[in-house]
């Protein structure tokens, strides 16, 4: 008797997508725009259209208290040195 050796076929399975509300109305400054993407995160746009990223972003989503940041363990980290 012949014995099936073929691939077990794979179960398709439905992943759900957790819904992320965008309640952020964007914000215009001078010198640059903050707005809230899809995906539930923040995108920074200098006046020339062109993003801001990194260290740079940070302090300006900070500054106009977008986020809110926790310093201490940083701040002890610099003290011990």
């Amino acid at each position: 008797m012949a014995v099936n050796k073929g691939k077990a076929k794979a179960k398709e399975t439905k992943v759900k997508k957790a819904k992320i509300t965008i309640t952020f109305a964007p914000m215009k400054f001078n010198e640059y725009t903050i707005s809230q993407k899809r995906s539930g995160r923040f995108q920074v746009v200098d006046a020339k259209g062109v993003n801001i990223n990194g260290a740079q972003k940070e302090k300006l989503l900070l500054d106009s208290k977008v986020l809110k940041g926790s310093f201490k363990k940083a701040d002890a980290a610099e003290q011990a040195q």
